[in-house]
This record gives structure tokens, sequence and C-alpha cells, in this order.
């Protein structure tokens, strides 16, 4: 199951996806949470005090790899393989295991091959 939190700014979108983290954690559920948001706080708001989370918009060569499309004209991959991106890049807070998509400097919005990223993660 995937769920997707939006809203306007400032609402609690991030305390709503940190409260359902922790509760299907609890059920016993394998939890990814992925921070898209640009200021991302959702590691922190789980408990996280450790070193920054490298986020994976900056794994360029890993998106061309899995995604394709930006460098040669091809249509990107619409289900690329991420079963192993968790494990590798996100952090462990408490039994969620954490990702972050894009650093709070980014001021653009994430390219196709990025959001494909996101979408299957």
């Amino acid at each position: 199951m995937k769920v997707a939190i939006a809203g306007k700014g400032g609402v609690g979108k991030t305390t709503v996806a940190a409260s359902l983290a922790r509760c299907w954690r609890e059920l016993g559920y394998r939890v990814v949470a992925v921070d898209a948001d640009p200021d991302a706080n959702l590691a922190g708001t789980l408990g996280y005090r450790g070193p920054a989370i490298t986020p994976l918009v900056e794994l360029k060569s890993l998106i061309e790899e899995r995604v394709g499309g930006a460098r040669d004209g091809r249509l990107p991959a619409h289900e690329p393989r991420v079963d192993d991106i968790p494990e590798q890049f996100g952090i462990a807070v408490d039994g969620v295991r954490v990702l972050v998509m894009a650093p709070s400097t980014r001021q653009t919005r994430l390219r196709l091959s990025e959001n494909i990223l996101l979408r299957e993660c």
C-alpha cells in the first residue's frame, strides 16, 4: 500500500505522516516513509538526530541507471527497480525506514525521472 499526504504549507502533513508511519510500524507493517518536501523534517519528527540523509535527487547516476531518459532521449522506465533503495539509502528511525527525496536548497521542481523514482519507492 502507498499513501501520499498533500496539502497547503503549515497544515501538519509531516506530523500526520510521522503518526501514520509509527502506527503502521506498531501494527507490524514494514514502513518506508519518503519525505518529498523540500523542507524535509520527517526523519527529525520521527526522532532522528544524526547526520543529514543523502537526498535521492543527488544520486544522479542511480536515477539514470534505474529510470533513464535524461541524457540519451529515451523514454524513462515507468517501473524501475527500487526494492533495494530503502535499505541502501534510507535511515532506520525507530523501526521506520526514512528516505529523503530533495535537499532543502532545491528551488526547482523534480524532473520526470526523479518523479518516477519517487512514485515507485
